[in-house]
């Protein structure tokens, strides 16, 4: 073989690589943090997502705590424009995400515990999920350590949830639930699976999860 051919060999090798890599990145679905991401509308351009519709896990954001973030954009394009200056969509981002938000699953304030959440409940957004918070200055306390609350909210779900759990198997592969069952907080609902691996699964199709966890009840 010349080396002619042989580099156009390891040319044609090279792309079938990336064609591969383009192929697989759907495969990370189920990579993010927080909750799916609730809009059907891109955050920059708000048109209508489709089926060509870019989903993206925000990683080496300027500001940090996006990092892990699902997002949807309609195009490349709104996905460059939201990664070079994300602070002019964040805000309206969130806005649309709070009046989205069904109702949330605790009672209490998950940093003041003994406070009620009232109905003039204040509202936060953390890696898409709305976290409803007694005042302002929880609020405060929230967002300079989220990952704290994140895990007492999380902690407070399963708890509050896991005695009425019915579903006996994992969502995923269909094994009996034993000691090493993970259980994980997702849209405001316990989702228990069999092992750390059946976590991305669920994350990658909440519904069909909840569908099947609905349908023991």
């Amino acid at each position: 073989m010349t080396i002619k051919n042989r580099f156009l060999v390891a040319i044609a090798s090279l792309a079938a690589l990336a064609g591969a890599a383009m192929t697989a990145a759907p495969n990370n679905a189920g990579s993010y943090s927080g909750d799916p991401y609730p809009l059907d509308t891109c955050p920059v351009s708000g048109e209508k997502l489709g089926k060509d519709a870019v989903t993206v896990v925000l990683e080496g954001m300027s500001d940090a705590k996006l990092n892990g973030t699902q997002v949807k954009f309609c195009c490349p394009k709104c996905e460059a424009s939201f990664k070079a200056d994300p602070a002019k969509y964040t805000g309206k981002m969130s806005e649309a995400i709070i009046k989205a938000a069904g109702p949330f699953a605790l009672k209490n304030c998950i940093v003041m515990k003994d406070e009620v959440l009232e109905a003039d409940a204040k509202a936060v957004v953390h890696q898409n999920r709305v976290y409803r918070l007694c005042c302002k200055k929880c609020v405060g306390r929230f967002e300079k350590d989220p990952a704290k609350y994140v895990k007492e909210y999380e902690t407070q779900v399963i708890a509050a949830q896991k005695p009425a759990y019915k579903l006996a198997t994992c969502p995923i592969s269909g094994k009996a639930l034993g000691e090493g069952a993970v259980d994980m907080v997702l849209q405001g609902r316990l989702v228990r699976v069999c092992c750390a691996g059946c976590v991305g699964p669920v994350k990658a199709d909440p519904a069909a999860a909840f569908a099947k966890i609905d349908a023991a009840k």
